[in-house]
């Protein structure tokens, strides 16, 4: 009798939640509280669970969230450490899934908690996950991987901690069908197959994608952050703009000429500066939009954004 009348109250929990889904959901009207669960759910094998956080509202699936949080370190006297960073979703009722991966993005390369030893100090960073859900869930668990069960420097559930935890659906702008069949036609016709690799390094999508209607338009190159003698080269689909750059904080401007169609813009890493990894600020300017995008690599791999080109 009492597993009928579960069945019947998850069945009828569903019903709930697909219906509330099928309403449209906007940043103004879908705003989440987050509580944080004072013992946080077991991650899958290899990875250790930092903080777990449900959610008021559900994330639901045909939909994109972005999760981001800051964590925090705690420094040693003399040896630095890093762990790989992952987030998982996950429901009321089951555990955390390894299987999620295919889910989640990551929108930095490689996010790892980083903590160099004194006097350099890179004990804490801020990291942002794009999730895509398959089913619905309402609650997320940061973890890292710990490959160093009984040797690990620090303890994860003290020395660790994570903070300014944030979800947010992301809203894709809408075209009408004639715009996005132009434009599908630009890419299927006029677009050159990406290679996966270029120049030996391995080609990360940074899930970032802009659009203009002029040929001709600017870049303009910087470090936004720290100034660490980070060194770059930019390719334009498979060409080489930029060679052997040395970034400052003056934005150094290059005029650059799109195909029709899809275009890639590649940061590839000469060095990984003082402090790794390798990240350039690079601002795309036409006559008519403006807009920016931070990109990392390091030496095993490399960003890349797309410029859409759509004549008038």
């Amino acid at each position: 009798m009492y597993l009928k009348h579960r069945t019947f109250f998850i069945f009828l929990f569903y019903v709930v939640l697909l219906q509330a889904q099928k309403e449209e959901l906007t940043v103004k009207d879908y705003g989440f509280q987050i509580s944080e669960m004072g013992i946080p759910k077991q991650a899958p094998s290899g990875y250790e669970s930092i903080l777990t956080v449900k959610l008021d509202k559900p994330l639901y699936p045909e939909k994109a969230y972005e999760i981001g949080f800051w964590i925090i370190g705690r420094q040693l006297r003399d040896q630095g450490y890093s762990y790989p960073i992952n987030i998982f979703p996950s429901n009321f009722m089951d555990p955390v899934d390894e299987q999620i991966f295919n889910q989640v993005e990551s929108i930095e390369i490689l996010p790892a908690l980083k903590v160099l030893p004194p006097p350099s100090y890179s004990g804490q960073g801020h990291f942002t996950f794009v999730i895509r859900p398959d089913s619905i869930y309402n609650y997320v668990t940061i973890a890292l991987k710990n490959s160093d069960w009984g040797r690990s420097p620090i303890n994860f559930r003290k020395d660790v901690t994570v903070t300014g935890v944030f979800v947010k659906p992301i809203i894709e702008e809408q075209k009408n069908d004639q715009e996005l069949i132009v434009k599908e036609k630009l890419v299927n016709t006029q677009d050159e197959t990406l290679p996966e690799i270029i120049a030996e390094r391995i080609l990360i999508d940074s899930k970032k994608s802009y659009s203009v209607t002029e040929q001709n338009i600017s870049i303009g190159l910087y470090d936004h952050r720290n100034i660490d003698k980070d060194r770059v080269t930019i390719h334009l689909n498979d060409k080489i703009i930029v060679n052997n750059l040395e970034l400052k904080r003056k934005k150094k401007i290059y005029e650059i000429e799109l195909k029709p169609g899809r275009n890639i813009i590649t940061l590839h890493a000469e060095n990984l500066g003082e402090v790794a990894p390798n990240t350039a600020a690079i601002l795309i300017k036409s006559k008519s939009k403006e807009y920016e995008a931070v990109l990392s690599s390091d030496l095993g791999q490399s960003q890349y954004f797309t410029i859409v080109y759509e004549p008038k």
